[in-house]
């Protein structure tokens, strides 16, 4: 998804641009913004940049993505890329014939107009590392205060329920070793990171088996069902 024109630019290019000019860096910000953009050669023009991005900054609180891109492509302080700016002009243009489905890049614009534009800062927070939130891979090595792990079946890979099950079992069957290996590492890789507190919220239903595997592990006072 970055690689879309106007996730590429707003994260690599307008997101360290405002937060260069909120700390008054004008030379970082005309730097992120890149060397096709205009730059202040009078008072006026100083004037005009900075009422640009005075609304632009209200818009990124409060305002879509749709109303970002409009201010853009008004004033043009900043310039839209090229890519992002073609995109812009075939899905104003676009007129389904019959039957026609809309392209997948005009859908996929139409969606992210609708969006509110903080969820592009928190995006580019978040890649930047500046989240609270991280994959159990991502986190290997890592160590933390306190650490929320949420273990569930987004991935098919994984299923810490039936991990628990044979961990309780003693002895895993050869055909589910490498299964059982997989699951188990992850899940010490998500209990070691912290420093001073854990908590696990599965969000699949843990069978009676592996319910009884965790109230061993973690000692049955410290194991409740929320439902």
């Amino acid at each position: 998804m970055r690689k879309q024109p106007h996730i590429e630019f707003f994260v690599d290019h307008f997101e360290p641009a405002c937060r260069a000019f909120i700390n008054k860096k004008y030379g970082e910000m005309f730097a992120a913004f890149g060397a096709k953009q205009q730059k202040i050669s009078l008072i006026s023009d100083k004037k005009r940049w900075a009422e640009s991005m005075q609304q632009l900054l209200k818009l990124r609180e409060k305002g879509t993505v749709a109303d970002v891109i409009t201010i853009l492509r008004e004033t043009r302080r900043p310039q839209l890329p090229d890519s992002a700016e073609r995109l812009e002009q075939k899905l104003e243009s676009f007129g389904p014939l019959g039957d026609e489905e809309m392209p997948r890049s005009l859908k996929e614009l139409q969606d992210l107009h609708a969006i509110q534009y903080k969820e592009i800062v928190a995006l580019t927070d978040y890649l930047q590392g500046h989240s609270p939130f991280e994959t159990k891979h991502g986190v290997k090595g890592a160590q933390f205060e306190n650490v929320l792990v949420v273990l569930g079946r987004g991935w098919n890979q994984y299923n810490f329920s039936e991990m628990l099950e044979m961990a309780g079992q003693g002895n895993v069957a050869e055909n589910s070793k490498k299964k059982f290996e997989r699951n188990r590492n992850l899940f010490y890789v998500a209990c070691s990171r912290p420093k001073k507190r854990l908590a696990l919220l599965f969000t699949q239903e843990l069978s009676d088996p592996a319910m009884h595997t965790a109230q061993e592990w973690f000692g049955a006072k410290n194991v409740a069902a929320i439902l």
